[in-house]
Parts: structure tokens; sequence; C-alpha cells
């Protein structure tokens, strides 16, 4: 299904929409609810930094010794992070300490999104900008084995599932689409279909309780709702520059956190946006679905 920037902006939803965070980073990304200590995680891939906002409203930041682009917490209480192609726990130095995995080296050589599926495994897709469609998505499990699950992907993008798990939701950022994967019971692909495609880059994505898809727009200037059919029924402003990554939080879930970006942003969206690359909040009117911890096994 087919929707233009003209489709969207004729369906904004009016909503208070607040700075939480005005941290600037190059490229905020990959941020997640942690329910086990009540704290929002996300990164500034560029920046080389890992931000945690604390439910009480405390910011702090770490530096990290190289760019990361994924940070999830683990049922042990640690943080599983991705940095290049390896995947492992991350150390207090903002290293990624023992590894659990290395992914293959194919595209571009670097991974992008990931996010932990209901059976606590990470799935983490990576990048081919060369045109020739190598990378693909990549389930990491707790033992540090790593299954293909996705092939013929360009820049991997946005990932989530439905609240009954057995669809899974993937962004292709230069195929511009968002795709609709059925599961089997282990919780791996037997079907896949396309079903919304922009004419802007889709980004980060995190599905609802509701089933709903919201999808962060990274040139859009905002977030939308997909229904699981793939029609938009809510987009919401976001005055973030480059719109990148959101995910439900809060102790009731209802609050939609939104990242953004600055890296390479020109003068004009400099100028009307001169809090681009900050974090973002609103209350859209239905909670998110939660986010499963890495290792942890499904009920």
């Amino acid at each position: 299904m087919h929707r233009g920037r003209d489709g969207i902006a004729s369906m904004v939803t009016e909503m208070s929409v607040d700075l939480v965070v005005e941290c600037r980073s190059l490229l905020g990304e990959g941020v997640t609810w942690d329910a086990a200590t009540s704290t929002l995680w996300w990164l500034d891939i560029d920046g080389c930094l890992l931000h945690r906002l604390h439910d009480d409203g405390r910011h702090e930041q770490r530096n990290l010794t190289a760019p990361t682009s994924v940070v999830v917490p683990t049922d042990k209480g640690e943080l599983l992070a991705v940095s290049g192609l390896r995947v492992g726990i991350l150390d207090d130095s903002g290293t990624i300490g023992p590894v659990v995995a290395e992914l293959p080296a194919d595209g571009d050589g670097r991974a992008n999104d990931g996010r932990c599926d209901p059976h606590g495994r990470l799935w983490i897709g990576t990048v081919d900008r060369s045109g020739e469609h190598r990378a693909g998505v990549f389930c990491v499990d707790g033992t540090g084995l790593v299954r293909r699950v996705r092939s013929g992907r360009a820049l991997s993008n946005g990932i989530d599932w439905s609240p009954d798990g057995s669809k899974c939701y993937h962004v292709d950022s230069l195929h511009r689409t968002v795709d609709e994967l059925s599961l089997d019971e282990s919780g791996f692909p037997v079907s896949e279909r396309t079903i919304a495609t922009f004419d802007v880059l889709p980004d980060g994505v995190s599905v609802d309780a509701e089933g709903g898809i919201w999808v962060a727009l990274w040139d859009g200037g905002g977030v939308v709702r997909l229904s699981p059919s793939g029609d938009i029924d809510c987009r919401i402003d976001i005055p973030g520059g480059w719109i990148t990554s959101c995910a439900f939080g809060g102790a009731d879930l209802r609050t939609l956190y939104v990242t953004s970006a600055t890296v390479d942003l020109d003068d004009a969206r400099r100028t009307a946006h001169p809090a681009a690359g900050s974090l973002f909040a609103c209350r859209p009117g239905v909670a998110g679905r939660g986010y499963t911890p890495f290792g942890t096994a499904k009920r």
C-alpha cells in the first residue's frame, strides 16, 4: 500500500509534543524502555554516547569507545550492545566486553537497528548501500548462535512484534518499506509481505498494545501509526530535524518517546527546528506492548 508525503501530511493529529531532553544528538537512535529499572535508554551513534532517562526525570549520559547502534537490557540486569558487527555486553567503561556473537561482514560491514523478540533473542539488521542488497536481518540467541532470518536488505532499520508475537514488522529505509513477517511457533518467518511504502524514508518502529505500528519518518517530520493492514490512521509532527526512532515507556507504557538527529542537517531545517537531535515525548492515547529483555524465555 502506497502512502506518499501528501497523503500523510493531511492526517496530522493535533497533540502536545514535549521536549524531554535537549541533548542535540548527531544521530539519536535505538530508544527502548527498561521496565526492570524504570528507565529509558537511547544512543547517539555518531556522538558515541549512551543516554539514560530515569523515571524521576534525571538524565545521564555515558561515553562509548566506538559508534554503537543498539543497546537492550538483558535478563541479568546488564546491557547488550551492538557496535560494528560485534554483539556483546557493554561494560562501565563504554566498551563491549564479552562478545556474544559477530555478524556476517556482507555489505557495509556494520549493523544498524535491532530489538529483542518475545523469545528474548536479539534481531539485528545490517547495511549495504552499494545497491547490491547484500545486507540481512539476523537473530542472535543467548548462546551466541546467529541465524539469518532475512536476506536482500539494503538499509535494515526498525523492527518490532505484534502483541501476540505472531507477526514481525520490519523497515528497510532504502527500500522505503514496512514489511510484515508471519512467524511459526518458534518465532521465525514463514512468509512476508509489504504493508506500506513511503515517499520519505521510514526509520524506527514500535508496535502498540492494539497492534498499531508507529513509524518514525527520517525526513518526514514526524511519526505515523499504521494499522496492521498498512493504513495510516494518525500522524504526529515532531520538531526534531531528522526523526529516527520511537518507543513506548513510562510506568503505564503510554508515553511515546521519539529520538532525532542533526547529522547533515541543512541550515534551513536547523533554523526551523532549533531543538533538533533531542528527545521528545507525547501521549497518543494508546499503550505500548512493552519490550523483552535479551535472554528472557518466552512465557
